[in-house]
């Protein structure tokens, strides 16, 4: 199965998201198939099992970001599937996203009139926490001990 992905780039200093403009595709094995159809249809899980996959990993330092160490990077598209909500929400994004965030993090409105500016700091604030967690920082360590372990393999 090939999916098609796409990265934004996170500057710290300045705290902020840039979109990488490429699409990048990557096949998946059939073991790797079987887990994405079961992750695929709850966004998180599938994000959290990229994250933390070496395979996936490997795949992100070697072919898409190669000599990068210390750079850090977010998966924006996974196919259909955008995270870009999380890097790019604004006070006035569309009620769509201020549904999905306030089911995520449990935001209850008082009232119809509670001003909606209101609720988008909350969920800003929601944000800077969770953005933090999918953030992937590129190591150098990590490509290492493949390495290692595939010359003690030989």
């Amino acid at each position: 199965m090939q999916l098609k992905f796409e990265f934004v780039l996170y500057d710290e200093t300045l705290d902020k998201f840039e979109l990488d403009e490429n699409i990048y595709s990557y096949e998946l094995n059939d073991e790797q198939t079987q887990t994405y159809n079961l992750f695929k249809n709850t966004d998180l899980h599938l994000y959290n099992w990229f994250k933390e996959s070496e395979f996936f990993l490997n795949w992100v330092k070697e072919e898409i970001y190669p000599d990068s160490t210390g750079k850090k990077i977010a998966i924006c598209d996974i196919n259909d599937l955008s995270f870009r909500r999380y890097y790019f929400f604004k006070v006035t994004s569309a009620d769509t996203h201020y549904d999905y965030f306030k089911k995520l993090f449990n935001i209850i409105e008082e009232s119809d009139w509670q001003d909606r500016e209101e609720i988008g700091e909350e969920i800003l604030e929601h944000l800077k926490v969770k953005r933090q967690e999918l953030i992937i920082e590129l190591k150098d360590e990590d490509v290492t001990q493949d390495e290692e372990s595939e010359i003690k393999e030989n």
